[in-house]
């Protein structure tokens, strides 16, 4: 019996288990523990709805259950358009200590009190390295090692981008003699290396003291397999009795070869739009077809998206 509370095929924003069909998304960014326990900072990009903040999300909860550190993500979405470097920093900070407020881990509320918060500011050289100053105490006042989680970092770019890095890198060297995050992850569209360019050409050298060069590592994520298409499809039929007929499921593959947007962009087409939530129909190759056309008119905003990464230089 099909009720009320019905999961659906997400195709905008992160995946709520509760709300959203969806795959583990641990496994996807399987390699991101050993980074951690290694004290390495990263880079995790892949185009947008990939299931980027899907899967990060799931890894700072998942670090937090454990208890051997403390995880915080913070997106940095709304520092888009700020082109002063030492605004955005300050903003940055802001962003940070917002996220300790809505944290579910106590000690990294308390770590957002007021006082504390005000004394850092206050101190004569915090507006010049803003970041660096404020990680250095936040690091010094928990009881446990933290990893950060800094999603949409496309959003900063030239000298903000740069400040960054610098005052990450900082930190970074000097982590011996001045607590510092043991790790910290970059969440991006697009791989750190692609960030230079947008700063000054490759010919121009950065440096041995680059910002760029505190990353260790540069993760992705992997498309859904076939069998995974067919696992997540599967849930929707074991929630409303509608099923997948193989051939639906293989053109689902044809079409999106397993970019996880278009996996659910074509069943949502399927479900809600072409057969209206008649869950007693089943869902053939012919429907797959037919969504994978419409989507293709239509051009969402996802597609554009997509497409403009294939037309980058690189």
């Amino acid at each position: 019996m099909v009720t009320s509370q019905i999961k659906f095929f997400n195709t905008a924003g992160p995946c709520v288990l509760s709300k959203h069909y969806i795959l583990p998304p641990l496994p996807r960014v399987s390699e991101f523990k050993e980074l951690i326990e290694n004290e390495l900072y990263f880079v995790l990009h892949a185009p947008r709805q990939s299931g980027k903040t899907t899967a990060i999300r799931a890894a700072a909860n998942q670090l937090n259950e454990e208890g051997a550190y403390y995880a915080l993500y913070c997106t940095l979405e709304e520092l888009r358009g700020i082109t002063d470097k030492t605004e955005a920093m300050l903003s940055l900070v802001d962003r940070i200590i917002g996220a300790l407020r809505n944290s579910q881990v106590e000690a990294l509320r308390r770590a957002s009190d007021g006082s504390f918060v005000s004394e850092v500011k206050s101190w004569p050289d915090f507006n010049s390295f803003p970041l660096r100053i404020w990680l250095e105490e936040l690091c010094k006042k928990l009881d446990k090692e933290l990893v950060i989680f800094f999603d949409e970092t496309d959003t900063l770019a030239d000298e903000p981008l740069v400040s960054f890095l610098t005052q990450l890198r900082s930190g970074y060297v000097n982590r011996s003699d001045t607590p510092f995050p043991r790790s910290i992850a970059l969440i991006s569209l697009r791989n750190i290396r692609d960030y230079k360019a947008r700063i000054r050409p490759d010919s121009e050298s950065l440096g041995s003291y680059s910002p760029f060069n505190i990353i260790a590592k540069a993760l992705t994520l992997p498309n859904f397999t076939l069998s995974e298409i067919q696992t997540l499809y599967s849930q929707h039929t074991e929630a409303t009795g509608q099923a997948f007929t193989e051939d639906a499921i293989q053109s689902a593959w044809y079409w999106s070869e397993g970019q996880p947007w278009l996996v659910n962009a074509l069943a949502r087409q399927v479900v809600e739009e072409i057969m209206a939530k008649d869950y007693s129909q089943i869902v053939t190759a012919s429907h797959t077809d037919q969504a994978a056309d419409t989507l293709m008119r239509r051009r969402d905003t996802h597609i554009d998206s997509l497409l403009v990464r294939l037309q980058e230089p690189r």
